[in-house]
């Protein structure tokens, strides 16, 4: 009940501060987005795994001085369907009923992307509705970036900004003199994304739970999902700031892990239940930015004070150990010159707490290289990126060239090549080495 009441008073205060504004005519709105064709064929076989025409229009609009709105769809038909093939709509389970795609079927997928309202009310700026959130300084890795989900359809490739799901969420900002404080309140119970079957289905032993070797039977259970939107929601605060030469923040996240945790159970002898299973847990961390010349660096920390992780011990009763985890990035930028941009990472992450025949090891690490350079006044551009899990050996290599041929239309060449163990996170899709191309007109 306070909550609701607290919610209540908020939104009439809300009201009152929009409302109280010099009233002014809405604008007329602008429409915008982009069409893209993608084609991926893999090396191994040649077989096609993706041929997708996407469409992304972006309606945005303002009412008087105070309040503009962005409406973000995205319209996608592919006709290989290797990477989320079988039922439709078989990836709902992930989302809240109110952030769902509809399929159309095999082959066609329609979402609302964003809806938002940003709303200014002297200092305060509130931006409602459905959104993406930042957090942090890490490229490609994720120490504090943990606000919004990500979907899994082509594993880790691709944008985040693209990968991410926006959520609903309140998010209310306001400076308190140099600092910025920023706070979420997000009831949108949507987690990670993962396809069941497919090009990218994960196969790696780290994921897959542990079976004693008396069991006769395993039964999956469906995943037991937060679903309650007040109890269950997540709630973040940030403090942001600049000083010394330093851009800095102060993080804090009170939510569920994105990714569920397969439980075991031993449902009668020799019968054995596995239930995915969401954890809550409480992320506290920092991050830091600063320029000595042509050098960048950048770090970020962070605490999760729950982290789950298999165990394939048969005499663990549920096959999860849950252990506080500690993880940072450390990233320095090279500026060369105006046009080529080196950049390299290390990141690492700790449990506190050990057990025997854990899925993954207690320290884990891994490093990044990404090198890009333009050319012809930046009309076309070269980079790579380069990913390597140090436990384990395997990793990731992408690299890609664009070209402006218009100021509307941009062509991509690219490749995604891995290699490593099958039972590694990058190795798993050792056989999903592709090559792709891309059009993409803005308007």
């Amino acid at each position: 009940m306070a909550l609701r009441a607290l919610i209540g008073c908020g939104l009439i205060w809300l009201s009152y501060a929009v409302l109280a504004q010099p009233a002014a005519f809405a604008q007329v709105p602008e429409l915008r987005g982009s069409l893209t064709s993608r084609f991926a064929g893999e090396l191994n076989g040649g077989d096609a795994q993706l041929a997708e025409i996407l469409f992304e229009p972006e309606l945005s609009g303002s009412w008087g001085a105070n309040v503009s709105y962005t409406l973000i769809g995205r319209a996608r038909f592919d006709a290989v369907d290797e990477l989320e093939p079988g039922k439709p709509g078989a990836q709902a389970g992930a989302r809240s009923a109110w952030n769902r795609r509809v399929f159309e079927g095999d082959d066609a997928d329609f979402e609302l992307r964003e809806a938002y309202a940003d709303i200014y009310a002297g200092d305060w700026f509130v931006r409602a509705g459905k959104q993406q959130v930042v957090w942090g300084q890490a490229d490609g890795l994720r120490v504090l970036d943990q606000v919004n989900p990500l979907s899994f359809r082509e594993f880790i490739l691709g944008d985040f900004e693209d990968r991410r799901i926006p959520l609903w969420m309140l998010n209310i900002e306001r400076p308190i003199g140099s600092v910025t404080a920023q706070f979420l309140w997000i009831p949108d119970t949507t987690y990670n994304e993962f396809p069941r079957q497919g090009a990218f289905a994960f196969t790696s032993t780290w994921s897959q739970p542990g079976i004693p070797a008396t069991a006769q039977t395993v039964t999956l259970n469906p995943a037991r999902r937060p679903e309650r939107m007040l109890a269950d929601s997540d709630i973040g605060l940030r403090l942001s700031g600049f000083s010394g030469g330093w851009d800095w923040s102060v993080n804090a996240l009170y939510a569920f892990h994105d990714t569920p945790v397969a439980k075991r159970q031993t449902i009668a002898p020799g019968h054995v239940g596995i239930t995915p299973t969401y954890y809550r847990s409480t992320l506290l961390g920092g991050s830091a930015s600063n320029a000595f010349g042509k050098l960048t660096l950048r770090t970020e920390i962070g605490y999760q004070s729950r982290s789950a992780v298999l165990t394939r011990d048969a005499s663990d009763a549920d096959g999860v150990v849950i252990s506080p985890e500690v993880s940072g990035v450390v990233g320095l930028d090279y500026q060369l010159d105006a046009d080529t941009l080196l950049s390299t990472q290390v990141f690492a992450s700790h449990r506190t707490r050990h057990g025997p025949k854990l899925a993954t090891d207690r320290t884990t690490s891994t490093i990044s290289l990404l090198g890009s350079r333009e050319f012809y006044n930046d009309q076309l551009k070269l980079q790579f990126l380069l990913l390597q899990n140090i436990n384990d050996g395997d990793g990731l290599l992408q690299v890609s060239v664009q070209r402006n041929l218009t100021d509307a239309v941009t062509l991509q060449l690219g490749a995604d090549i891995f290699h490593g163990d099958r039972n590694a996170f990058y190795g798993q899709f050792d056989d999903r080495d592709r090559v792709w191309v891309a059009f993409e007109y803005g308007f």
